[in-house]
């Protein structure tokens, strides 16, 4: 087995989902495997995001929201040379991650060239199986491949987006943060929606890992500065303050290149 065989299978009760979305190699992790929980409908088929640049800000029309809590959610991060052949890669994926149990993704180019993709999921029991499967290391071999990456898996605490995808171009900004007190940092997240919404996000998302000491926020926007902006609000910095947040935070950002939406949200509420 070569190295990036054996780096692989190290962690592979926390890789399930990852491996579908264009892992060549594990660096790191936080958390811990989850409980089982119940499948659903596979995922549909993935939309390009619309063409987007750090100017990009306008406010698509209102469609309504849907809110989906359940189910967990993967998030990776990738060290890439090559976007395009990434993006391929990742989007000849499609049908294996549906097979795993992955019901939808958003796919980021960050600023600074790296890849995150966010997963959503039902049953990390059935993503850790596919997984398992005799195909993956050869997967893991495809043209396109990232160099290393690193992943988190979590609950989904809170989870808001659009009743269906915005015409707009979008951009995501992700942290991740220590907490002592998560149960502080969901109260003032769900009372900073309004501040949220000033900085032209519309879509959020609270996850924590199964530890209960790793949180990762999500939030989706029509404007790159605005949410650059957000982070140095004093407001913000409370918000982490009442959470008990340490360390230092490194926000990262960049423009959505490939979603797909799980069923649950489909419909506007």
């Amino acid at each position: 087995m070569n190295q990036l065989g054996k780096r692989f299978e190290v962690l592979t009760r926390f890789g399930g989902a990852l491996a579908f979305c264009g892992m060549a190699a594990i660096t790191g992790c936080a958390s811990s495997a989850p409980p089982p929980a119940s499948s659903g409908a596979a995922a549909p088929a993935a939309e390009a995001a619309p063409a987007s640049g750090p100017s990009a800000g306008a406010i698509p029309a209102p469609v309504g929201e849907s809110q989906a809590p359940e189910g967990v959610s993967v998030f990776v991060v990738h060290l890439i040379r090559d976007f395009d052949a990434f993006k391929t890669y990742f989007e000849q994926g499609e049908s294996a991650r549906a097979q795993a149990g992955i019901k939808g993704h958003l796919l980021t180019r960050l600023d600074d060239g790296r890849a995150v993709v966010h997963l959503l999921a039902d049953d990390p029991v059935k993503v850790q199986d596919a997984l398992r499967a005799p195909e993956m290391e050869r997967y893991l071999e495809r043209k396109g491949a990232p160099d290393s990456s690193v992943l988190w898996l979590t609950e989904n605490e809170f989870i808001k987006v659009p009743a269906s995808a915005p015409d707009a171009p979008t951009f995501s900004l992700y942290l991740k943060l220590k907490v002592s007190d998560f149960a502080a940092l969901e109260k003032g997240f769900k009372e900073a929606l309004p501040l949220f919404a000033q900085h032209a996000v519309i879509g959020e998302g609270l996850h924590k890992s199964f530890d209960r000491d790793i949180a990762i926020l999500h939030f989706m926007g029509t404007s790159h500065e605005k949410l650059e902006s957000l982070v140095k609000r004093p407001e913000f910095a409370e918000l982490l303050a009442h959470a008990g947040s340490s360390g230092e935070v490194k926000p990262l950002i960049g423009a959505d290149v490939s979603r797909s939406r799980p069923q649950a949200l489909q419909s506007s509420k």
